[in-house]
């Protein structure tokens, strides 16, 4: 008895461990009659029924079956047979098989299955698929019912109905007809060969669809992504919030986030949440969008990490553009705003204005004064800003932000490195902020810009280890400040910075200033004519390469890239 007897597979299964497509898979079965019998098994999450195979059965026909020289992969000599790399595929783990899938489906091989849809076209299907099944169970059924058979006249045609239906049951009419229409010009038998690879992957636990739907949301912002709110938060910058936001997690009741884009900073900060009270996820999750789609894949994002009935609604790319808070106030508020946007001519909504009216050029200021506002009292918020925003020297920004310090609404400023967006070199800094003390007394700054290491030619990322190193600095000032201690940081990494200190230095908020090495940490005031000059340097630079950004944008939507 070999130790692969009790091991069953689905015709997914064997594509991959096979290294072929799932088509080849159909056409062994029904080309050669002494292919292995399949046999029908109840499904573990009890949706039905599968057909599976005995391992070791497909492992002794695929041994007969020689991979041709044009399909051998460079490190397969010659007589490889498909039970070679079947053999070796067992060998490995089979888990994640839905993110495998999800990562042939979506990634280089995209190509082939897409068709004539463009990149994001394509990937909007995809990312419909995985919250199908993994939110609709008894819709997808339906679905994968009619992808069975889908070469019957008119299946086609039920097939790309019931998706479209699934998807109006759970985002409404407009992402219905958006998928239908899509569906329709991918293709029948494509859609169907889509259907049954994510089906066949087996049953597969809840965090399995989340980690599938961030992989494909992560190519979409990289290939697809053109617009502000398109413009994803990097992976980097969500697991780090997701972790700030575990403070005294116990009396979270409510998160939102006014600039929600895909959903993916208030999943992680309500992931965040969930897992420092073992599970216990907040009472209430809302946000704010712009553009019907964005809002769409935040809602299937949300479903998909278990909360179904988060409250999403349009919104702006300036709060003071009609954003009301009314009553509502929130004890956790996350955000990526979009940069440097200009303020409406006209605003409706100032009176989030605790400490001033920004410059019309920069609405800045504008979110960052909405965050505060929107904190119920002992809240907190974490907010992804570009560097200017922490040293500009605009008479009006440098009030508002002086006025934010002195009322004890900044909490810390946590500079990250460059290129960690795919869309633009611009370093960010991480803004937590809380709810007004009325009084400030100190400010954690921490300076991250020297980790992480490029994973392509245009981006950085950070390793786990590096994250948790972030939020080590964060959690151990957090500790001193409970017990009364002083807090001595990492020298060049964190300092503690009383108020007194950051008045001399202008209220400027640049964790550099305060950690660079060439500035000692009991250096006097800095000449605020110099800072000003070395600011407007700054501006300017930013300023260019936004330029820069939207012609290289320009140019790529022009050739269809």
């Amino acid at each position: 008895m070999s130790d692969i007897d009790d091991v069953l597979v689905s015709r997914a299964d064997i594509a991959r461990l096979a290294g072929v497509r799932r088509p080849a898979v159909t056409n062994w079965e029904r080309r050669h009659q002494d292919f292995p019998d399949p046999a029908v098994v109840d499904r573990a999450d009890g949706l039905g029924e599968i057909e599976v195979f005995r391992a070791a059965e497909i492992l002794a026909w695929l041994e007969r079956r020689t991979v041709p020289a044009n399909a051998r992969r460079p490190e397969e000599p010659a007589g490889t047979t498909y039970g070679d790399r079947f053999r070796a595929g067992l060998g490995g783990p089979r888990s994640a098989a839905l993110l495998q899938v999800v990562q042939r489906l979506g990634g280089p091989e995209a190509e082939r299955f897409r068709g004539e849809l463009s990149v994001a076209d394509y990937l909007t299907v995809l990312l419909s698929l995985v919250y199908v099944r993994g939110c609709l169970p008894v819709e997808w059924r339906r679905v994968t019912a009619e992808a069975s058979r889908y070469q019957f006249p008119h299946s086609g045609e039920l097939l790309v109905r019931f998706l479209a239906h699934a998807v109006e049951k759970g985002l409404g009419p407009g992402q219905g007809q958006l998928l239908l229409a899509l569906s329709r010009r991918l293709g029948d038998s494509r859609v169907a060969d889509a259907v049954q690879l994510l089906d066949e992957t087996g049953p597969v636990e809840q965090t399995e669809y989340a980690q599938a739907f961030e992989w494909l949301l992560a190519r979409y912002g990289e290939l697809a992504g053109r617009t502000a709110g398109d413009f994803f938060t990097p992976r980097a910058a969500v697991d780090l919030v997701s972790k700030l936001m575990t403070n005294d997690a116990q009396n979270v009741r409510s998160v939102h986030d006014p600039f929600v884009r895909a959903g993916e900073l208030l999943a992680a900060a309500l992931d965040g949440v969930a897992e420092a009270r073992e599970g216990e996820r907040p009472r209430e999750a809302s946000g704010a969008g712009v553009g019907e789609h964005p809002l769409a894949l935040a809602g299937m994002n949300l479903a998909l990490h278990g909360l179904p009935d988060a409250d999403l609604r349009p919104g702006y790319t300036a709060p003071s553009a009609g954003l009301g808070l009314g009553r509502r106030a929130f004890d956790r508020v996350v955000a990526n705003p979009p940069f440097n946007t200009r303020l409406p001519e006209h605003p409706v909504a100032p009176g989030h204005w605790r400490y001033g009216q920004p410059p019309r050029h920069n609405a800045n200021f504008d979110w960052l004064q909405y965050v505060v506002a929107a904190l119920a009292p002992g809240g907190r918020a974490a907010v992804v800003m570009p560097d200017i925003a922490a040293f500009s020297s605009n008479p009006a920004e440098r009030r508002i932000r002086s006025a934010m310090v002195e009322d004890g609404a900044v909490e810390s400023l946590i500079a990250l490195p460059s290129h960690l967006f795919t869309t633009t070199s611009i370093s960010v800094t991480i803004w937590l902020l809380r709810y007004p003390a009325g009084s400030g007394d100190e400010v954690l700054f921490v300076d991250a810009r020297g980790l992480g290491s490029m994973v392509s030619r245009v981006q950085r990322a950070l390793d786990p280890q590096e994250t948790q190193s972030i939020f080590g600095e964060y959690a151990s000032w957090q500790e001193a400040r409970a017990s009364g201690r002083s807090y001595p940081g990492t020298p060049r990494v964190s300092r503690s910075v009383r108020l007194a200190e950051i008045r001399e230095r202008d209220h400027t908020l640049s964790p550099s200033v305060y950690l660079s090495s060439d500035i000692p940490t009991n250096a006097g005031a800095v000449d605020p004519r110099e800072l000003d000059v070395r600011a407007g340097r700054l501006a300017e630079a930013h300023n260019r390469a936004r330029v820069a950004d939207a012609a290289v944008d320009e140019l790529l939507r022009r050739y269809g890239l």
